[in-house]
């Protein structure tokens, strides 16, 4: 099914707050992110690129951790091998040692994030887009019982380009067999949701740090359990 282009932001709309599709647009198919808003993994991540800075004689700020959230491994290890001037490829090489011990037992899935991805799953295409590698990316999904429900999942490695670029976003529409237009996203992060964005699909943010950097979307919800996000799901599964 096609859809209605998206309008552009008036000149008072801030960047951030993207107006919403037209009238009676229903999504062909649902993108989820995966850390942030599936599993509670955001965290653990934040440990990992910690001990890898700490590793490698680098301060790792508060500021720091919000600037690298959503990043891909490949990036947090380009940052940390040119700020510490190390070899970029021990560096990232030691970030996915340091990450796949950190999820070992860590992978939880966030509250109402299966009832969610299985609702949609019973009526459309879903999947999964994330900058994790694909080792860990297909251990998560696994471990949390999020696999048996999605038709594909889109890791950094897959792609050219990580988040906050639109390859993620654009491929796993691809393998669904629609067009960004006819695509929900679901993001928690600016890096993610500047992704969906770019690549034109309609992105609803349930920011898993409420009081950080806003997130661009054309609907909002605090979490996916949220009266709002529930009022979106029953408007577009009917």
């Amino acid at each position: 099914m096609t859809s209605s282009p998206t309008p552009a932001p008036s000149s008072t709309t801030p960047v951030h707050e993207l107006p919403a599709p037209a009238r009676g647009w229903v999504p062909s198919c649902v993108v989820f992110d995966c850390d942030g808003i599936l599993m509670d993994t955001e965290a653990t991540w934040a440990q990992v690129q910690r001990l890898v800075s700490e590793r490698h004689g680098l301060e790792y700020t508060a500021a720091q951790e919000r600037r690298m959230m959503g990043w891909s491994a490949a990036d947090v290890a380009t940052a940390i091998a040119e700020a510490a001037q190390a070899d970029r490829a021990a560096v990232y090489a030691d970030v996915l040692r340091t990450e796949e011990r950190a999820l070992c037992g860590q992978i939880v899935a966030l509250p109402g994030a299966l009832e969610t991805v299985r609702t949609f799953a019973e009526r459309l295409p879903v999947a999964v887009a994330s900058n994790s590698t694909s080792t860990v990316l297909g251990l998560k999904l696994e471990q949390a019982g999020f696999a048996p429900h999605l038709s594909t999942w889109v890791s950094s490695e897959d792609v050219p380009r990580a988040k906050p670029a639109p390859d993620i976003y654009t491929e796993a529409v691809r393998r669904l067999g629609f067009a960004p237009s006819e695509a929900l996203a679901v993001e928690d992060s600016v890096v993610g949701a500047t992704s969906a964005v770019a690549a034109g699909l309609v992105v609803v943010a349930v920011p898993s740090v409420p009081d950080g950097d806003p997130v661009p979307a054309h609907h909002r919800a605090t979490a996916l359990t949220a009266p709002a996000f529930r009022e979106l799901m029953a408007g577009w599964l009917g």
